[in-house]
């Protein structure tokens, strides 16, 4: 989601056993501590490795840990990456994932959280029917409607694991992840899935007035929004402002023919419709080109984009906080879904109209897939600021540098943003916005304040990487960092790619991000390169130890 810091319902992260295996300078021997987010394991040298995994691997055969997704490594041949998910008694630990790294059969690194210890019982005192009732409830909304109801174990805020049913409820407005006590029947935690950002070859303009070549696909009496020009295709769909059209998709999740975006003669001048369109197109081929991945699963999953989901027209007419949801935001909405406010004229310009927060929404696509971050404190600001550091990065990658108009810089937004600070978030001065350059200034973690900080604590990450990249001095540390030197750009991306794609999981804590980028510079440069030591040095520049 790329909309400034707002108020926001959300649940509390447990405690949890951290397992970050890897070959570090650290004690030989596996190391365990226990602190505010549980059991610490380190494993530096070859024995320790071998018996952090033999703990894995009798997990495994104990049905405690199973096997949900393989990949390969694309910027290592040779490596593979497993994600293993934790179980209890046959159900799931929610956000309870290990991921190891593979090669020729021998284990390079583990990474992940899970819970040992789990002694709750898995019989539900509710009925997943009764389960949904509650949840429904919990929304307010006579609209809503319970679906997908699973059973599995939570870690809550109050460091206790207990059963719960994750219900998937839908409204006109929203669709949420909401966990009821199966004992007490109670709300655990209640949290939205919006993430807050052979063809015919036509011509459009886009939001900024540009020319474009606009991929698309014979339609019935014209030319429709559809690029197949790519193994994913992209699908863009106009709901022409009508709120109950984009009530109704909430409700049901369907979208219809009727709904894409047309044109009759393929000359498109809707700017919202062609840049959502090519800024999608064009950042599939930042991933490919640069990472060779295959489309935000990996697997090519189609994507589903939607612009003019309510007019702008209507902003001083609707309520604020649908306002701020999807006039003044962009949204993805999970499963290959993403939404483009038209942006009120005041404040914001049509959201699509910024490659790099078309590029963020994309990559929150590409968190789904593989660390799946919880939403919410810590991992949800590693959460954003991976979409930011990927949005920034595929505007090097894909427009000249400079400071104007759909030029590359370190900021977000801008191209969109009309009013004081112009931009989002900034990368190389988060202090310019009003957010946190440094770890002892993060805040609202454990409050309903944008979901714990998730916007405004990731410019703590976020900036890190530009450090690491570009070089300065942190203000609060005072300490300096070289950088690898912008012309060096692709080494950290694909450092923050793989360490965010393959080593993290949906509970991990900036110091996870800390220990597996530095990891991820392991294996593609060594410790002892200077991608590493600028690294290293960057992340102790903005207090992440």
């Amino acid at each position: 989601m790329m909309t400034r810091s707002r108020p926001s319902s959300r649940a509390g992260v447990g405690l949890a056993l951290v397992a970050a295996i890897a070959a570090f300078t650290a004690p030989a021997a596996t190391a365990q501590t226990t602190s505010a987010t549980g059991v610490l394991y380190a494993a530096t040298q070859p024995d320790s490795l071998r018996s952090a995994d033999t703990q894995v691997e009798a997990m495994r055969r104990d049905g405690d840990l199973v096997l949900v997704q393989v990949a390969t490594d694309s910027l290592i041949p040779g490596r593979t990456h497993e994600r293993l998910a934790q179980r209890y008694r046959g159900l799931p630990v929610f956000g309870a994932v290990i991921s190891r790294q593979l090669e020729g059969g021998r284990v390079r690194t583990i990474f992940g959280r899970i819970y040992p210890g789990i002694t709750v019982s898995p019989e539900p005192a509710l009925d997943a029917s009764s389960a949904s009732v509650r949840a429904v409830a919990a929304t307010g909304r006579a609209d809503a409607f319970g679906s997908d109801a699973v059973l599995g174990i939570l870690p809550t805020s109050r460091g206790e694991m207990v059963l719960a049913w994750k219900i998937a409820v839908r409204s006109r407005v929203d669709i949420r992840d909401i966990f009821v006590n199966a004992a007490t029947g109670a709300i655990e935690r209640n949290r939205s899935r919006l993430r807050d950002q052979v063809p015919n070859i036509g011509a459009g303009k886009g939001v900024g007035g540009d020319d474009k070549k606009v991929a698309a696909s014979t339609g019935l009496q014209g030319f429709v929004a559809t690029d197949r020009s790519r193994p994913g295709t992209v699908n863009t769909y106009d709901f022409d402002g009508s709120q109950s059209r984009l009530n109704t998709f909430f409700q049901d999740g369907f979208l219809f023919d009727a709904d894409r975006a047309f044109d009759s003669d393929n000359t498109w001048t809707d700017g919202a419709v062609v840049d959502a369109h090519v800024y999608q197109g064009w950042t599939y081929d930042y991933y490919f080109k640069r990472f060779g991945r295959n489309g935000i699963d990996d697997h090519n999953l189609p994507l589903f984009t939607i612009v003019h989901p309510i007019g702008r027209d209507q902003a001083d007419t609707v309520d604020p906080e649908t306002r701020g949801l999807y006039i003044n935001n962009a949204i993805y909405l999970g499963g290959g879904y993403l939404l483009f406010g038209d942006g009120d004229g005041v404040d914001f310009d049509f959201f699509a109209g910024a490659l790099d927060v078309v590029a963020h929404e994309y990559t929150h696509g590409v968190t789904e897939f593989t660390s799946n971050l919880d939403y919410v404190d810590e991992p949800g600001a590693l959460n954003e600021a991976f979409s930011d550091i990927m949005g920034a990065s595929a505007e090097f990658f894909l427009q000249p540098a400079g400071g104007g108009p759909r030029q590359a810089d370190w900021l977000i937004g801008e191209d969109i943003t009309r009013t004081p600070p112009p931009f989002l978030r900034s990368l190389s001065d988060p202090g310019s916005g009003g957010q946190p350059d440094h770890y002892s200034r993060r805040r609202f973690i454990g409050t309903d304040i944008d979901l714990g900080g998730v916007h405004f604590n990731s410019t703590i990450v976020s900036h890190a990487y530009y450090l690491a990249v570009a070089g300065g001095t942190n203000r609060v540390s005072g300490i300096a960092v070289a950088g690898v030197g912008v012309a060096n750009l692709e080494r950290m991306e694909k450092i923050f790619y793989r360490a965010f794609a393959f080593f993290l999981g949906p509970t991990s804590q900036f110091h996870d991000a800390r220990v597996a980028t530095l990891q991820a510079a392991t294996d593609l440069y060594g410790a002892s390169s200077n991608d590493y030591t600028q690294l290293e040095r960057a992340w102790t520049a903005v207090g992440v130890n």
